[in-house]
């Protein structure tokens, strides 16, 4: 081999021994602190947003008390 093949190749197994390293691990065990609030206040994209998922609670809690109903009128007529 001539002396550029060589230190193509040295340069290849170099990396790829570094490529191939464990991680190093970090000093310290400290979390980031959040930097979102905690507390959200009502803005008008969150009113917003909210909306539809209220009308859904809502027509939800509809739906139940209507098979309530139906079960309830199921169980008088059978006798159960």
């Amino acid at each position: 081999m001539r002396a550029p093949e060589l230190w193509l190749l040295a340069a290849g197994l170099m990396t790829g021994q570094t490529a191939c390293s464990k991680p190093t691990i970090p000093d310290h065990d400290d979390r980031p602190e959040p930097q979102a609030s905690t507390s959200a206040s009502p803005t008008p994209m969150r009113e917003a947003m909210q909306q539809p998922i209220d009308k859904a609670k809502g027509a939800q809690a509809k739906i139940d008390a209507a098979a309530q109903r139906q079960r309830d009128a199921i169980d008088a007529a059978t006798g159960h």
